[in-house]
């Protein structure tokens, strides 16, 4: 069966003046050392030291080779518990829009409930999936889909009202 490999990004959202209520500065402190956290584990992904996440083709089913680099995630969420995780699927532009839209979802999704099954607090963890619409390489090559298939993470610290 063909791979299905996934990047994997992640930003840091902070609240800023118009947040409610302003985060206190040891706070920040938290959501920035998760994020430095969350940084290192991109890093030993693009480095190859370990694997991105992957899926089966056409599925939602994570492959193990995605557990070790989920396991560092869980561990990060779980140390610093009060933070939010939104998890974003993407797919590549083959098949059906409708479909990539809800593959990406469900891929967003089986990473939530791996995620909550290692002990991260699932109402913590918020999923969406975009399928193609915002790739990462405008390029219909093997290497350019490969690339826009991917699940990204972002930190919180917010209220999920305030988020998306």
């Amino acid at each position: 069966m063909k791979k299905v490999l996934l990047a994997f990004g992640a930003a840091l959202l902070l609240c800023g003046a118009s947040c409610e209520p302003e985060m206190t500065p040891a706070e920040k402190e938290v959501a920035r050392n998760a994020n430095l956290e969350l940084q290192s584990v991109m890093d030993m992904v693009s480095t190859k030291q370990i694997p991105p996440i992957e899926f089966k083709t056409d599925s939602d089913v994570i492959k193990p080779s995605s557990y070790p680099m989920l396991n560092k995630v869980a561990e990060i969420l779980k140390r610093y518990d009060k933070l939010k995780l939104v998890v974003i699927g993407h797919t590549d532009d083959t098949g059906p829009e409708d479909w990539n839209r809800r593959l990406s979802k469900l891929r967003a999704s089986a990473v939530k409930e791996y995620l909550a099954s290692q002990g991260v607090w699932g109402d913590y963890i918020k999923v969406y999936g975009y399928g193609s619409e915002f790739p990462v390489v405008n390029d219909t090559t093997p290497e350019a889909r490969a690339r826009n298939r991917r699940v990204e993470f972002v930190i919180t610290t917010r209220d999920w009202g305030s988020v998306f």
